[in-house]
């Protein structure tokens, strides 16, 4: 044993004093914009002001909100699922990576997605399914990139996934029944600098999937687990500041000026078990982008508590043409609070394509022994560095030297 925990004693009592008191103040604003949204639920004049001031004298570059998408439920309803439609079809795929690794004998990256296509209502089981794609250097000169790569291999897995989301909802569509095809991930996808970049290749490419699935007749979502965004906090926070004179308008949106408090602590005391959120739009420039790419692709979004206890929120982001169609919010809702049910607290397709996708310790090895022999067939050699062998060597249970 290297660490000696005896020397953390005093850190421990102290980081747990400083959680308490966190914890305190948490629950203190929780309560202040509690009664906020409590005092202008359904005041739909003071909500379009406030978001109105926002937008003018907030700091473009930190200010993120949400807009009710609609005016049918009071912000802070918690609205009940309905029953759920006999029959459909839920597509799920997530995937995971082996990263470029510069001590390896051979330089290469893999993604793999995995998914699953679940018959509610029909008794059919369910389809699985795999998607592994190699990647290596083409050529001498590629490979300083490639080892710089970690965050291309990230959105190139980002881009397999949702297009090969979108690929199997093509294939299911024209059926009678409603498909959803969802992600366990946010939709409003920008992994590029500044929000006020225009789109590239990569955020194209996911517009176009979000557009194929949509040409496919299927319901789109991403369902983000344990949210830590304050899109709704920050409303409330601008609804606030027009009765203050004193309100700090440029500070708004810095996750400083409320704690780094989430929407979900504010949800998490409203929603019972099964029940969703009003619809929001999404306020942010990626998403303007978005919009101006296709109004439809505007990224709109619900909090749901899956169940089985108070407090558990999830995000589930949705698209403009989805969220436009009551019905298939409800699909949405209702389908997603039976698949949390079989799993106790989450999606079972999204927990199924995860599983699917993961790269074991031992697919590694024989990926890399299978690599290595068709290398020695073709009479290419290569070794570990010696930093890596010693690793290995390190952790492999031999005996430390201990001196003569």
């Amino acid at each position: 044993m290297t660490l000696e925990i005896e020397k953390l004693t005093a850190d421990l009592t102290k980081m747990a004093a400083q959680a308490a008191a966190r914890q305190q103040a948490r629950r203190d604003l929780v309560d202040e914009l509690l009664e906020t949204v409590a005092r202008y639920a359904a005041d739909w004049a003071t909500i379009a002001q406030a978001l109105t001031t926002a937008a003018e004298r907030a700091d473009p570059k930190h200010y993120r909100a949400a807009r009710p998408f609609a005016h049918a439920h009071p912000l802070n309803a918690g609205i009940d699922p309905p029953d759920p439609p006999p029959q459909a079809t839920l597509i799920a795929a997530d995937g995971s990576q082996i990263m470029p690794d510069r001590h390896a004998a051979h330089l290469y990256y893999l993604i793999n997605v995995g998914g699953i296509v679940y018959f509610h209502g029909d008794g059919r089981a369910p389809l699985q399914f795999t998607l592994p794609v190699l990647i290596y250097p083409q050529n001498d000169y590629d490979e300083a990139d490639f080892l710089l790569s970690s965050g291309k291999v990230s959105i190139a897995r980002d881009r397999l996934e949702i297009g090969t989301l979108a690929d199997v909802a093509w294939e299911y569509r024209g059926g009678d029944a409603p498909v959803l095809a969802i992600l366990d991930q946010r939709l409003l996808y920008w992994p590029i600098g500044g929000p006020d970049a225009a789109p590239n290749e990569d955020v194209q490419a996911w517009l176009r999937a979000m557009l194929k699935a949509r040409d496919a007749g299927a319901l789109l979502a991403g369902y983000i687990d344990r949210p830590m965004t304050g899109y709704v906090v920050t409303l409330l926070r601008a609804l606030g500041g027009l009765t203050d004179p004193g309100f700090e308008w440029t500070a708004l949106g810095k996750r400083a000026a409320t704690g780094g408090l989430a929407d979900a602590a504010i949800y998490g005391q409203i929603l019972r078990p099964g029940q969703r959120s009003p619809v929001f739009v999404n306020v942010s420039p990626p998403n303007a982008r978005f919009a101006e790419f296709d109004r439809a692709l505007e990224v709109c979004f619900f909090y749901l508590n899956p169940g089985p206890s108070q407090g558990t929120v999830a995000r589930v982001d949705i698209p403009r043409w989805v969220a436009s169609d009551d019905t298939a919010v409800d699909h949405i809702h209702t389908l997603l609070v039976d698949q949390c049910r079989i799993m106790g607290g989450y999606p079972y397709v999204l927990a199924r394509a995860d599983e699917l996708a993961v790269i074991g310790h031992q697919d590694h090895q024989e990926l890399d022994f299978l690599i290595d022999l068709n290398m020695q067939k073709h009479g290419v050699s290569g070794s570990l560095t010696a930093k890596q062998a010693s690793k290995d060597w390190a952790r492999s249970g031999k005996t430390r030297f201990k001196g003569p």
